[in-house]
């Protein structure tokens, strides 16, 4: 068997060796095409990653700058917060077909305050995420609008959409970040983890 265990470093992802790149005019793609790497080498900034990942929803972009603005240097809500994921993370331990990058943001919804972890920790099992374990009687609508966006990433039944994501009335800000973070985490896997603000 053969684990790979390289990374990326930022000489890797210099925009200069990109296929995309055009001498003395710089990069004409609409977009990185390559920014999972790049994120890997932190060569990329939270504001950058989330412009770039959610550029087609431009209903959403009043809100993304102000999340972008207020971003107070990771994607955790508090140290709790990073604890009770890792605690489930050991808790469940490895299963490469279970452990997708959809899996792990359903996780981080759901492990984002100790209410919700409560109701909804039992959805995360060995055979993967069974969203028919949580208890939503009486959810406060927080808490359901990060169940359904985890339920959403990790079966693809209904989920919120980006009109009620850029709705304030629907979506409550922090409810906004934790499933912008998670969708971050879908996309790009744990390293979406490690972003941190522009210096």
């Amino acid at each position: 068997m053969y684990i790979n265990t390289f990374k990326y470093k930022p000489e890797h992802v210099d925009c200069k060796l990109c296929t995309e790149y055009v001498k003395k005019q710089g990069c004409p793609a609409n977009g990185c095409p390559w920014l999972a790497e790049r994120i890997e080498a932190g060569v990329v900034d939270y504001q950058e990653m989330v412009m770039e990942t959610f550029s087609a929803y431009r209903c959403l972009t009043p809100r993304l700058n102000l999340l972008v603005k207020l971003f107070p240097g990771t994607l955790w809500t508090d140290e709790a917060h990073r604890q009770r994921m890792e605690g489930m993370k050991a808790q469940l331990g490895y299963r490469r077909r279970r452990d997708t990058p959809a899996f792990y943001a359903a996780m981080f919804l759901l492990t984002s305050n100790a209410e919700i972890y409560e109701r909804a920790a039992n959805c995360f099992c060995k055979q993967g995420f069974v969203a028919e374990y949580a208890r939503m009687k009486d959810v406060a609508p927080h808490d359901y609008a990060l169940y359904v966006a985890a339920r959403h990433l990790c079966t693809g039944a209904g989920g919120v959409s980006p009109e009620d994501l850029a709705d304030p009335e629907i979506i409550d800000p922090e409810a906004f970040r934790l499933i912008v973070n998670a969708m971050l985490i879908a996309r790009y896997g744990l390293t979406a983890l490690t972003i941190r603000a522009h210096e």
